[in-house]
């Protein structure tokens, strides 16, 4: 009889629990909570469960889509509060990142800033702490994990194409939102959207979607993934425009000239300004310089990036991400990691099991989800191969958003065939009151703070003044560096407020 009590609880609570059994629906388990940020005592219950994903015209379910959801203690008469939905990237990527590590009320408890390679490696990451920089106090948040990412699964094998792609991905979580709204009753709160890496993608599309549907959104956040608004900026400028990224890295590395190590600030406005006026355009003519201009394009890329000229290809006057992360360390016989640039990658590749561990323990213990599914990213289940090799999401994911490369291009090893497309600019099209907060880190290797604003200031003014980006001192996922953290933080709550306040006027 004791133990059919958590059962009967249970029932009486509106979900099922049968231990060490599957549920065979979408099982959603609600625990208390409390976190201390500064003085204040935050209150809240945590939702985890999965809610399914139906095929419009037979109802069948074709998928179960995980989420973790924080909800902050209000009075009944209060107005509800906003709602964000978040994401990482991948494609294939669970949300423990941006969950555990950057904006839920709970974070793994880590050294931050782990940059000095004397410092030895990251401390045990086998705890949570209440953490101090939690978005919760302006938003109640959902943490989602699209299809093929954490908990989440297709009901079918022959379903996983149906999400494995770009434009099934967006209609397949923008499908999630709709359910989440109508199961919760939550279509009253003010709606924000946000997504990390490729997760922007992600989030500008279902935006869109949503505004297609007359749904309304407030504002998206976007996390370094750049800005999807279509081909603001030519080829030549954006490939100018990483210039002061890679200055940034060298700066820090102090690789540069010593006229160039005095002030960080100063020096990426020379950088951007030489970028912007000398070299985007020498590449918009590559084929008509002179020997002189091609020599004098060199030696300041060599000087603006501490790879020696000899080593930078004097045809194309390119300094491809790999080569510049290959090579500024060479002396000392390390790369530049690729999140980070003020890591080398043996200290990016640290192994983190204990991350593992801890986020199991939460997801199972602390919220009382209970199931025997691998959680993807972190478990590895059983698939029914033949031995060879098991294709990842990300492996089999068809980038189905825009037109391919026409034959003989280049390779383009920063982002996916096809580019983002304008998500962005015609979800505000068609709801004018979306607002949009862009981020990036000055030492993400794949993203440019610069091309980003710089980007910004060439659009048209109804689109420009519903954009506001920013810059931190961190990598791609920027929010792993306390101060970047913190004003990470700051920056979003007052997008959040003042973007609600608008909607009042």
């Amino acid at each position: 009889m004791t133990r059919l009590v958590p059962i009967l609880i249970a029932l009486a609570a509106g979900f099922t629990v049968a231990p060490g059994i599957e549920s065979p629906g979408d099982q959603i388990v609600a625990t208390r909570h409390q976190i201390k940020v500064g003085r204040r005592a935050l209150r809240y219950t945590a939702r985890a469960g999965r809610l399914p994903i139906r095929h419009n015209e037979t109802g069948e379910i074709h998928g179960h889509v995980f989420f973790v959801a924080y909800l902050l203690d209000r009075l009944p008469n209060e107005p509800a509060r906003p709602l964000m939905f978040l994401w990482n990237g991948g494609p294939g990527s669970n949300s423990t990142l941006v969950h555990l590590t950057g904006f839920g009320p709970k974070r793994i408890k880590s050294n931050d800033d782990p940059i000095d390679d004397k410092a030895g490696p990251p401390d045990c990451e086998c705890e949570l702490e209440d953490n101090q920089t939690t978005w919760l106090d302006q938003t109640d948040l959902v943490f989602v994990d699209p299809i093929g990412a954490g908990f989440s699964r297709p009901t079918r094998t022959e379903y996983a194409a149906e999400f494995y792609n770009t434009l099934g991905d967006i209609a397949s979580v923008a499908e999630f939102v709709r359910v989440y709204l109508t199961r919760f009753d939550a279509w009253d709160a003010p709606l924000f959207i946000g997504g990390e890496s490729y997760g922007v993608w992600r989030a500008a599309g279902v935006a869109e979607a949503l505004a297609q549907r007359r749904s309304k959104v407030a504002g998206v956040v976007l996390i370094s993934g750049g800005i999807p608004v279509g081909p603001a900026l030519s080829d030549e400028m954006r490939t100018a425009l990483f210039v002061p990224t890679r200055t940034a890295a060298a700066f820090f590395h102090k690789k540069l000239p010593p006229e160039l190590q005095i002030d960080l600030a100063t020096t990426l406005e020379k950088a951007e300004a030489w970028a912007r006026t000398e070299y985007a355009p020498a590449l918009a003519k590559l084929d008509k310089l002179s020997e002189p201009e091609r020599q004098n394009i060199l030696a300041q890329l060599a000087r603006f990036t501490g790879i020696d000229a000899a080593l930078i290809d004097a045809k194309t006057l390119s300094l491809p991400r790999q080569q510049f992360a290959d090579q500024l360390l060479r002396d000392r016989k390390q790369a530049l990691g690729r999140f980070d640039t003020r890591q080398t990658t043996n200290g990016e590749n640290i192994a983190r099991a204990d991350r593992g561990a801890v986020i199991n323990k939460y997801l199972r213990s602390t919220l009382q989800y209970k199931t025997d599914l691998a959680y993807q990213g972190i478990e590895e289940g059983f698939s029914p191969n033949t031995g060879g090799r098991i294709l990842s999401v990300g492996a089999r994911w068809n980038y189905n958003q825009g037109p391919p490369p026409p034959p003989g291009a280049p390779p383009n090893t920063d982002a996916p065939p096809g580019g983002s497309q304008p998500w962005l600019r015609r979800a505000i099209a068609l709801d004018p009151s979306v607002k949009a907060f862009v981020a990036a880190g000055l030492y993400d290797s794949l993203n440019s703070c610069a091309g980003n604003a710089y980007l910004v200031s060439q659009l048209e003014p109804e689109l420009k003044r519903n954009i506001t980006v920013a810059c931190y001192e961190g990598g791609h996922m920027m929010y792993e560096s306390r101060g970047a953290r913190q004003r990470l933080k700051q920056d979003v709550s007052r997008f959040i407020q003042e973007t609600l306040a608008s909607r009042l006027k």
